[in-house]
């Protein structure tokens, strides 16, 4: 389609057009064989559209309103103390989930461990590693203060 047709084509269906434009656009059709089909497919469309209106509008009764809005209400709370209300089974499967992925973690983290080197434990053992002379080691222990 052309652009004189696709920028005021919506006009045209709901009548809006100036007079100016619609003798415009009417000229166009005369002259352009492809628009003027592709309008009248689209008018069929468009006529389509307003038989699927309903002949007058339908109104939900009165009551129907209230009814909603007490469901609503009771279900935001039911759903909120839900919340605190939880299944046995499900918290049993919740902890047995987290004790597992503690100990895989934990398991991980050992054997990963690379800078942890086994020696002597007690102060004594470790000042002797260290010691350059027995008179240092003396000194040492004797001012040592667990």
């Amino acid at each position: 389609m052309h652009q004189v047709i696709l920028e005021s084509f919506e006009e045209y269906i709901g009548g809006l057009l100036t007079t100016a434009e619609q003798r415009e656009f009417d000229a166009h059709l005369e002259a352009c064989a492809g628009c003027r089909q592709e309008v009248n497919s689209m008018m069929e469309v468009s006529s389509l559209f307003s038989s699927l209106r309903a002949p007058e509008p339908i109104a939900p009764p009165p009551e129907f309103c209230a009814r909603v809005f007490a469901q609503v209400s009771q279900q935001e709370a039911a759903s909120f103390w839900s919340l605190f209300s939880l299944d046995a089974a499900f918290g049993r499967r919740v902890v047995f989930a987290s004790l597992l992925t503690l100990a895989v973690l934990g398991s991980f983290l050992v054997s990963r461990e690379t800078a942890y080197s086994p020696g002597p434990s007690t102060p004594e053992a470790v000042m002797a590693e260290h010691a350059t002379s027995r008179d240092t080691m003396l000194v040492t222990l004797t001012s040592y203060e667990p």
